[in-house]
């Protein structure tokens, strides 16, 4: 296979699975596979300290307990 359609059909692949070329890329750099992904949204000031605290003093990792309400959430 000539190097120029080897390039036209990686560039094709690339362009089609974008986010599991970029996947794999960062398992190349770190070896780890991301199973998780980072999130943003907006919730009340308020909500968002007391729900630190409270995780802080439970000694709960934050975006655990929301995954894990999600979860529940989408069972019910």
């Amino acid at each position: 296979m000539s190097s120029n359609k080897f390039q036209q059909i990686a560039k094709k692949i690339v362009n089609n699975n974008k986010t599991m070329f970029e996947e794999l890329m960062e398992f190349e750099k770190t070896k780890k596979i991301r199973t998780k992904t980072r999130l943003n949204f907006t919730i009340d000031k308020n909500i968002a300290s007391q729900f630190k605290k409270f995780c802080r003093k439970k000694g709960y990792n934050m975006s655990s307990k929301i995954e894990q309400a999600m979860k529940e959430m989408m069972e019910k």
